[in-house]
């Protein structure tokens, strides 16, 4: 059962981080954002909330919190790369 949650929850990391990677570069690049994926970010996240818990609710609490912290860290580095490629706003 503890495989078919971890899983889940890597799908839902996965799906969450590439989609973010894609809303971020975009922002930074053309200055806009999508809102229906902004809204399909946020139930992706919701998504990924539910599967890490649902791994700590099976006694897979360690493997949830290292998938979050690589999450954590994966974010931050979609930070880093996305802030090189930043627009100044025009005036």
């Amino acid at each position: 059962m503890k495989v078919k949650k971890r899983a889940a929850a890597v799908a839902a990391i996965a799906h969450l981080g590439s989609l973010y990677a894609v809303a971020e570069l975009v922002h930074a690049i053309r200055g806009q954002e999508w809102h229906r994926l902004e809204h399909h970010l946020d139930a992706l996240d919701d998504r990924a909330d539910v599967a890490l818990d649902a791994c700590r609710a099976a006694g897979d609490g360690e493997f949830a919190d290292r998938l979050e912290n690589t999450a954590m860290q994966g974010t931050d580095m979609v930070g880093v790369v996305t802030a090189r490629f930043a627009r100044e706003p025009v005036r």
